[in-house]
């Protein structure tokens, strides 16, 4: 790396965070998360707004990769924090409710991706067939884990009941979809020789549930603050690489191992890790707006647009609330949940990433398909107050929301 591309580098950085404060103040003034002005000001980051002769000249093409880089560790930070916040009690509180509302949330919309790829997406094809639509059907089907985390943060909402609940639901539903997408790539490339690695997925959980968790237990009765922030970070960066290597990507490592961190040193990590992440995340907004390109699209994918998102909506929020009703949940708790859901944000542009990377979608769908993350992210925040939970923490008193759920499914 030359000298005048560390300087790029650095000032890009400096750029993107306050380009991040400010969109995302603007996004709070309206009502909506920060992260939603994150993500707009991606995009207009890129030749939407910039052109793409000023958008390179801002954001050189030499040092892109570099800028990635550094998102995808505030990335596994950002997921260490989630999984620091799940409460992993919620589980066997909702064991049949759970993986019901998650597997329904997740395959109603994969199909109706899938069947969209075909009758309505097919002139976007830049391959078979059958990867793009299976890609498509993830696309869909996906929840925006950690945005939905930091929607429940930001509105004080994440370790109420309802917050943990859907916490829990978007955590399963991006294990499938990470896992189809991992599927749909085996397809698209057969010959890559890299699928044995899912095999080393069981003996890493065995050895991190019955090894690892105690071992952290042990270290936390003795270490001091700054050493579990050394070691919440680094093995949070170790273990996104680990699932990385394997297939199903870091932000699931770095979550696990929130999961399994003591919860007694929670309050020594959060503080210097959150800073870290938000120094370093806001980067990845911008790098997957660099490639958004809203003036190629024409007058039929104007309509293609208009069909993916009401799609997008309907099937999440439809598939979300009939599966917490089966599960006994309250009209009212089922409503909250299927909006919380049908978050998309940071995970949709990771995917998305693989996809235009892959070569399985072409440049104007995935212009779209991002728009469509950023219109059903940008729509929780008015659901949520429609339904009636503003989940706002006042000075003094905690933020309350809870599930209504029947006792035989606790």
């Amino acid at each position: 790396m030359q000298s005048s591309q560390i300087v790029v580098v650095l000032v890009d950085l400096v750029v993107i965070m306050v380009a991040a404060k400010v969109f995302g103040w603007l996004a709070e003034k309206a009502g909506q998360p920060a992260v939603i002005g994150e993500i707009a000001a991606g995009i207009l980051a890129g030749p939407t707004v910039l052109g793409s002769a000023l958008s390179s000249v801002v954001f050189p093409h030499e040092i892109r990769s570099y800028l990635c880089l550094l998102a995808n560790v505030g990335i596994a930070v950002f997921m260490f924090l989630a999984g620091l916040e799940l409460d992993r009690e919620i589980f066997a509180g909702r064991r049949l409710a759970i993986p019901g509302v998650s597997i329904a949330a997740y395959a109603v919309p994969f199909a109706l991706g899938c069947a969209l790829a075909v009758i309505s997406l097919s002139r976007h094809q830049t391959g078979e067939q059958k990867p793009f639509a299976l890609f498509i059907g993830c696309a869909f089907a996906v929840t925006a884990f950690p945005v939905l985390a930091r929607i429940l943060h930001d509105r004080g909402l994440i370790r109420t009941d309802i917050g943990q609940f859907s916490l829990a639901c978007a955590a399963l539903v991006d294990i499938l979809a990470w896992s189809g997408l991992a599927a749909v790539l085996a397809i698209a490339s057969p010959s890559t020789g890299s699928h044995w690695r899912w095999a080393v997925l069981v003996p890493v959980v065995v050895l991190t549930w019955w090894v690892i968790r105690p071992a952290l237990a042990w270290l936390a009765a003795a270490g001091s603050d700054q050493t579990m922030i050394v070691v919440g970070v680094g093995g949070a960066l170790m273990f996104g690489a680990v699932t990385e290597w394997i297939g199903l990507h870091l932000i699931f490592g770095a979550f696990a191992f929130g999961l399994v961190y003591p919860r007694g040193r929670r309050h020594a990590v959060e503080s210097g890790a959150r800073v870290l992440s938000s120094i370093l995340l806001p980067g990845f907004f911008v790098v997957a707006g660099l490639a958004v390109d809203l003036g190629s699209l024409d007058e039929t994918a104007v309509g293609e647009l208009a069909v993916i998102v009401t799609a997008a909506v309907l099937g999440k929020l439809g598939s979300a609330y009939a599966a917490g009703r089966m599960a006994d949940l309250d009209s009212r708790s089922a409503a909250v949940v299927a909006a919380l859901l049908s978050t998309r944000g940071l995970t949709e542009l990771v995917i998305l990433n693989v996809g235009l990377t892959a070569g399985l979608i072409g440049p104007q769908l995935y212009s779209m398909l991002v728009v469509m993350a950023l219109v059903t992210t940008a729509m929780t925040a008015p659901m949520l107050r429609v339904i009636g939970v503003s989940g706002r923490r006042h000075k003094g008193s905690p933020a309350t929301a809870s599930l209504t759920a029947s006792p035989s499914d606790s």
